[in-house]
């Protein structure tokens, strides 16, 4: 029987795997940066204030990782250290785009994201 859980502790929750696995880290860079507009993913800035995407004091540490992780794969410990400490706070935007049935699951269950199905977050190929 799955466990359902308020938004708050959905968010709770995510926000701690964000803080602490470097799969979901770099999986919810991904997605956010996903979010930026074309335009913002160019400057490496806010440029709209419109919810989505990395916070102008954020962007181009964010956008910067994003662009090295898409090209490189991974990023040095020290830049993980960093993404580990700021992504927490877009939890709420990773929320919205993924699966939230199969996000609650994975969380409730304390599952590991190695073994957990956690797809609903999986990079998309860029172009």
């Amino acid at each position: 029987m799955m466990t359902t859980m308020t938004r708050k502790a959905l968010l709770a929750a995510l926000k701690e795997r964000l803080a602490q696995d470097d799969r979901w880290a770099l999986r919810a860079l991904t997605v956010v940066y996903r979010n930026q507009t074309a335009d913002e993913q160019r400057a490496q800035q806010t440029i709209e204030h419109n919810g989505i995407g990395f916070s102008g004091p954020d962007a181009e540490i964010l956008s910067s990782f994003a662009r090295q992780y898409q090209q490189r794969g991974s990023l040095s410990p020290r830049q993980m250290t960093v993404l580990r400490r700021k992504i927490p706070s877009y939890a709420g935007q990773v929320a919205r785009v993924a699966d939230t049935t199969r996000l609650t699951a994975v969380l409730s269950c304390h599952q590991s994201p190695q073994s957990a199905d956690s797809r609903q977050m999986q990079p998309q190929p860029t172009e």
